[in-house]
């Protein structure tokens, strides 16, 4: 059910689920009509390696999407050796749909894990952070159940438990110094969004 209280509104989900839905059907659409006909998505890349032009943005698009369908929500260490198993379902998913090149593995797998990161930042400013006191909190909301379906009750519960636990908390309080340094050092900022980036992307 969704989170309310004494008719309080539920914030503006930034992952607006009708545009989100649409974009994530579409590019779906585009990889199972290309498999179907034995076909991969033709990609180019610019001189430093990264996907260009139309195609390249279905490409990053379908990385999004795996990461959404695929990456737990609970997960706090992207680089977990543990993970390497899923990884490889990613990779050969794309492999499977985009024509890449060995190449583009660290690529792709780093884009992967900042997309599933970004959405657990979402879900956490959207539909925890203004709850965080609530008992319904721990209840996955129904824009959640209907929009994505593999993200079970037992995920969401570990999702909030570790949002809500002193260790997140504390990393969220760094990273925010760490931003507030920067602003009076370019130098310094660079190094520290740099190693705030590092961290970030595990969480």
């Amino acid at each position: 059910m969704e989170h309310s209280k004494k008719g309080r509104a539920r914030r503006r989900n930034p992952m607006d689920p009708t545009v989100e839905g649409k974009r994530r059907a579409t590019i779906m659409k585009r990889v199972h009509m290309a498999r179907k006909r034995g076909e991969r998505i033709q990609v180019t890349f610019d001189e430093k390696g990264q996907p260009e032009g139309k195609h390249g943005d279905e490409l990053m698009s379908w990385i999004g999407v795996l990461a959404r369908e695929h990456v737990p929500i609970w997960i706090q260490d992207w680089r977990s050796r543990d993970l390497d198993g899923l990884k490889e379902i990613i990779w050969k998913e794309t492999v499977t749909s985009f024509t890449v090149e060995e190449s583009f593995w660290n690529t792709c797998l780093k884009s992967c894990g900042e997309a599933a990161r970004n959405f657990r930042y979402d879900l956490y400013k959207t539909f925890v952070e203004e709850f965080i006191n609530e008992e319904s909190v721990w209840t996955r909301p129904k824009k959640v159940i209907d929009n994505y379906p593999n993200i079970e009750e037992e995920d969401w519960m570990k999702f909030v438990q570790y949002r809500t636990s002193s260790q997140f908390q504390q990393l969220s309080d760094r990273g925010s110094e760490i931003r507030t340094n920067n602003e009076y050092s370019s130098r310094g900022g660079r190094d520290g969004y740099r190693k705030l980036d590092q961290e970030m992307i595990c969480q």
